[in-house]
């Protein structure tokens, strides 16, 4: 596979990226990005592309605008120089969130954020997209789907996580992914209710239902720590003696993980890298990679 494949990996990403191509026996090339002094970035892949079928590792975390630019100019370059077939590897999607127009006028970001990268890339990729209101980003663009870290995060708590244990997802929104872990490890799950009227100030509520001593929480992303740290308190109130606190993307916001850490242990993927990113996804990326 290496002859045909070239892995390139944005610094934020880098560690992850090479272990892809290592997985895949795969080449690999960094992108390296620096800014001209009005804030102009400019984008720089180290290998040669030609004649390969390229793919760009990206979080596009905490400078969402920032990397979206990075990623369309890393595609354009892979493009220009003779790539087969470019494909984006997004470990973290942004721009999610605004799924419909909430108030007049508004911009639908999620749709108009997938098709500007899908008129570059020829597949997007997107390690568990923050979907609501839709089933798949294939409804946005044919070019674009998802894959879930849903095993991998089983995995981990299989191997680490001993005795009994009840699965919680803190709100409605993420009970696709704290339901879909407890059926792969045939645990029951409860899911909370959260009634946010910013994104500090959160209130979470929930049923009279029976706890273990031990509580795993589950969320797709953890931004401010609000809707988690109110969940928490929550858990705590209900006799939760030892909690465990697994969040696929890890944007921590401020202060988010000093948080959450006063009540629960902390875990996240690798998705956006942190010291808490103990799960990783680079074998689903390079899954992902060997089918292509």
């Amino acid at each position: 596979m290496s002859k045909e494949v070239l892995i390139c990996g944005f610094n934020n990403v880098r560690k992850t990226a090479i272990k892809v191509a290592k997985l895949t026996n795969s080449c690999y090339s960094d992108i390296s990005c620096t800014r001209f002094p009005d804030g102009e970035s400019l984008v720089r892949i180290a290998a040669n592309p030609r004649g390969k079928k390229v793919f760009i590792i990206s979080s596009m975390s905490r400078e969402p605008d920032k990397r979206i630019i990075e990623a369309l100019l890393a595609a354009s370059i892979a493009r220009d120089n003779g790539a087969k077939e470019v494909i984006l590897m997004a470990a973290y999607f942004p721009y999610l969130r605004q799924d419909k127009s909430f108030n007049d006028y508004e911009a639908v970001s999620a749709r108009h954020i997938v098709n500007l990268l899908a008129s570059k890339f020829d597949r997007i990729i997107v390690i568990d997209p923050h979907l609501h209101r839709i089933n798949s980003l294939k409804e946005y663009n044919n070019r674009a789907r998802e894959i879930s870290s849903v095993a991998a995060i089983a995995e981990h708590i299989k191997k680490n996580i001993k005795g009994s244990y009840v699965i919680v997802g803190p709100d409605e929104e993420s009970s696709q992914w704290s339901r879909a872990v407890a059926r792969k490890l045939r645990k029951e799950v409860h899911i909370l209710i959260k009634n946010r009227k910013s994104s500090y100030n959160v209130k979470i509520s929930g049923s009279n239902f029976r706890l273990h001593d031990n509580v795993i929480l589950i969320d797709d992303i953890i931004s401010t720590g609000r809707t988690i740290t109110e969940a928490l308190k929550l858990l705590r109130k209900r006799g939760a003696k030892k909690i465990t606190c697994i969040g696929i993307h890890g944007l921590l916001i401020g202060n988010a993980d000093k948080l959450i850490s006063k009540y629960a242990d902390l875990i996240t993927t690798n998705t956006i890298p942190s010291k808490y990113s103990k799960i990783d996804v680079s074998p689903l990326i390079a899954d992902v990679v060997k089918k292509l």
